[in-house]
């Protein structure tokens, strides 16, 4: 017997096709939180496709067939960056935390991809850390549904792979009707050769019953979804930007200083530094020592307190022991 991933009633005559939408994704999703299993899904496109907003559409259905406003809680929900992840977490199952009464209902966490502000080993590391601390520690408290949004399926590890129960795929057609078309997706484990498992992904699939009492087996090609209103659309735009933008900042001066260093073109910092120990040479020793070879080295914690780079360190190395070598001739 074929197995039903929905089963909605639908009249066409009053119902808009929004309706349906929202009664396959409250069959797929919502009722396995109600059956305490986590639904975690990967939506991914390439970029600027309309994932991110994906994912705020599906927040909104999702969280409004539970009685709920996106815009109460879109700022809890949405991990804009790694480093928001564990207070936003703890916010959302903390039975003692000062919003525990306000987000008790919340049943969402959605990671948005992060790749441009953190290194590719990083994002994977994070991603595979954040499902299984999920996993592990809300369990007793309340069941998840976790987004993830990135590019490409091999963003994330083989390991959280085997954990995804949905598969979105999002495309935005260009001119005319620019609503992103959203590919769902069912993942499943292949086990039937036990030496070699396989993760699959099906399309879904169910029955449509109309009030005449007739059954309709429905399997939909794309789901259509509506595109978040300009409110919450700012407010997330916003603080996406807010929360990327002293990170981006950060590296880019890194990446600056780095750049300058290799050019030789030395800052004000790194000569001030020279000037400092030249004209005190009593600091010398306490700074760095020189090795058999003859090359100074400078003492890690010093190069710390400095917050030089790992190109400044060396080009600071080479121009003291220049300096040092010609006060010795």
């Amino acid at each position: 017997m074929r197995h039903n991933d929905f089963i909605v009633k639908y009249d066409p005559e009053n119902d808009k096709p929004e309706e349906l939408t929202k009664r396959i994704l409250y069959s797929l999703i919502i009722r396995r939180l109600q059956y305490k299993k986590p639904a975690i899904m990967f939506i991914s496109g390439d970029s600027g496709e309309g994932k991110s907003y994906t994912a705020l559409s599906l927040q909104r259905i999702l969280l409004e067939l539970q009685g709920l406003d996106l815009k109460d809680c879109i700022n809890d929900i949405n991990v804009y960056t790694p480093l928001q992840y564990a207070e936003k977490l703890q916010a959302l199952i903390d039975k003692k935390g000062k919003d525990w009464e306000r987000l008790k209902p919340v049943n969402i966490i959605c990671m948005h991809e992060a790749r441009e502000i953190i290194k590719a080993k990083q994002w994977h590391s994070f991603l595979a850390t954040s499902v299984a601390d999920i996993n592990a520690t809300v369990r007793s408290v309340k069941r998840l549904c976790i987004m993830i949004v990135s590019q490409f399926i091999r963003d994330i590890t083989t390991d959280i792979r085997y954990t995804l129960n949905f598969y979105f795929k999002v495309w935005r057609p260009m001119g005319g009707n620019r609503r992103a078309r959203v590919y769902l997706y069912l993942m499943w484990k292949d086990d039937r050769d036990i030496e070699h498992p396989g993760l699959k992904k099906r399309k879904i699939s169910g029955l449509v019953v109309y009030p005449s009492g007739k059954r309709r087996r429905y399997s939909p090609e794309y789901l259509e979804l509506k595109p978040p209103d300009r409110e919450i659309a700012k407010i997330f735009d916003e603080e996406d930007y807010k929360s990327k933008y002293k990170i981006i900042k950060h590296k880019m001066q890194k990446l600056l200083k780095e750049m300058m260093a290799d050019a030789d073109i030395f800052d004000d910092k790194t000569k001030n530094m020279i000037d400092y120990y030249i004209n005190n040479p009593e600091e010398i020793s306490r700074i760095g020592k020189r090795n058999k070879r003859g090359v100074w080295k400078l003492n890690p914690e010093v190069r710390k307190m400095h917050g030089l780079t790992k190109i400044q360190e060396e080009e600071f190395n080479k121009k003291l022991l220049d300096k040092l070598k010609g006060l010795e001739k």
